[in-house]
């Protein structure tokens, strides 16, 4: 009998016996109108539909698990399994990140899209491995422009000076001193009434931020600068995705790179709302001479040059410059 069950459990093993269907818990820290939910919901019923509900997603949005940093820590030491994070907080743990959001690299939406599937961001994506974290695929929550108080800004010199938030790291402030404004780190949920109260001039800020947190309300204008994006990563911790079976795996891989070019084009689309919406409400909405563009060139490009002393940024770099002259 004892041999009989041994040669019983053998021949399961051997044919493969499927495993128990899988949750996974996975948590971003905006509201549901954003886009990085829009990610965590089309990433979810695309895996749950390659998968046929072998794997299953609950997302927890609106901090419900914690903020951008806890968060990311969480799936990093596996009390989280899953977020949708921005780069910024990752570029602590891996400086070669700050490539995805290097001012002026990434060309158009298209271009991002194109790019988030290239070896060289697999080749970025890959060093958080080593952290404990998988990086399964770069979704957008944006192209960033130039939110002023007063009158939008229609050259390079009515930006000189601006009081300005920026997030508060590093490549942000290196950016804006080359750019000549006075640039301002601030937590995010300070930003409405620094601006309100003219404690600042101006922010750089995605529109569809402007629309879900109602800087319209205080905006002179806006200038389409789209200087830089503001990518996110959809993360899983790297025990916790070991420890599914291979086609588990393949599911979720397959569905994070499925929804990257739906995820980032739909934010495009959404853009050309906001800018709808904004014009309804009489915020000009300027689109930035070619000597302005040519001016915000020339200024960072000090900034590019200095953190692509990173192999890995400056493999990103080149590759973008190349999606861009196609």
């Amino acid at each position: 009998m004892k041999h009989f069950f041994a040669a019983a459990l053998f021949g399961a093993l051997a044919t493969g016996v499927a495993a128990d269907p899988v949750t996974l818990r996975l948590g971003h820290a905006v509201f549901e109108a954003h886009p990085n939910h829009d990610t965590a919901v089309r990433f979810k019923e695309a895996v749950e539909r390659i998968s046929d509900g072998d794997v299953a997603i609950d997302i927890y949005p609106s901090r419900q698990l914690g903020d951008v940093k806890e968060l990311m820590e969480g799936v990093q030491f596996g009390t989280v399994d899953m977020t949708v994070n921005s780069a910024t907080a990752l570029a602590t743990l891996e400086p070669s990140i700050n490539a995805f959001q290097l001012p002026t690299v990434i060309p158009g939406y298209e271009g991002f899209a194109e790019l988030a599937v290239s070896d060289e961001a697999r080749a970025i994506m890959d060093t958080l491995d080593k952290h404990g974290m998988v990086a399964l695929g770069l979704y957008d929550g944006g192209q960033r422009h130039f939110l002023t108080v007063g009158e939008p800004a229609t050259s390079f010199d009515q930006m000189s000076g601006l009081k300005t938030r920026v997030p508060p790291a590093k490549l942000f402030v290196d950016v804006w001193q080359a750019m000549g404004v006075n640039p301002t780190p601030m937590n995010y949920g300070e930003v409405y009434s620094a601006l309100e109260t003219n404690t600042l001039d101006a922010v750089e800020i995605n529109l569809t931020s402007i629309e879900s947190e109602k800087f319209y309300e205080v905006a002179g204008g806006v200038t389409l600068t789209g200087h830089y994006f503001w990518p996110s990563f959809l993360l899983v911790n790297k025990a916790r995705f070991d420890g599914l079976t291979e086609a588990q795996q393949d599911a979720i891989r397959q569905a994070a790179l499925e929804v990257i070019e739906p995820q980032v084009m739909a934010v495009a689309e959404l853009d050309e709302t906001v800018k709808a919406n904004l014009a309804e409400r009489d915020i000009p909405v300027i689109e930035p001479s070619p000597e302005l563009f040519e001016a915000i060139n020339a200024a960072v490009a000090s900034v590019i040059e200095s953190y692509s002393d990173d192999p890995l940024v400056e493999a990103f770099v080149a590759k973008a410059s190349e999606v861009a002259s196609e």
